[in-house]
């Protein structure tokens, strides 16, 4: 297997409706909170220290795909994923993560959800 065909997930924030950063991740922990040496720091007092926690592994049938699992650190204010408070919840391509103010959505480069692409058999 080839670096380049490993899943690019992509971690969008959002802002009224537009996409201001975007964070790649790979396969392993990404941890979302208040505190320094978080993988997002997010300066917010409403943001617990530790506050969720996303862990991407390789998919068991399609290791070049990553599984997403989120799981809330025990926040004071809670992870919600499509608007739904979750305590851990496996996410995808397309579903949105609101952590206090902020809203982030998955985005996975080689997921075909939402969009139109044409495949035509030759």
């Amino acid at each position: 297997m080839h670096d380049r065909e490993l899943t690019l997930i992509k971690l969008k924030h959002i802002v009224n409706g537009a996409v201001v950063s975007e964070i790649d991740m790979s396969a392993g922990d990404f941890t979302i909170g208040r505190n320094h040496g978080n993988s997002l720091q997010l300066d917010d007092g409403d943001v617990s220290g530790e506050h969720a926690l996303l862990t991407l592994v390789p998919n068991n049938f399609l290791p070049e795909q990553l599984d997403i699992t989120i799981r809330d650190l025990g926040s004071t204010n809670g992870t919600y994923v499509n608007n739904i408070a979750v305590k851990e919840k496996q996410i995808k391509h397309g579903d949105a993560i609101r952590i206090c103010g902020y809203e982030y959505r998955v985005f996975d480069d080689q997921s075909n959800v939402g969009t139109q692409t044409e495949y035509s058999p030759q």
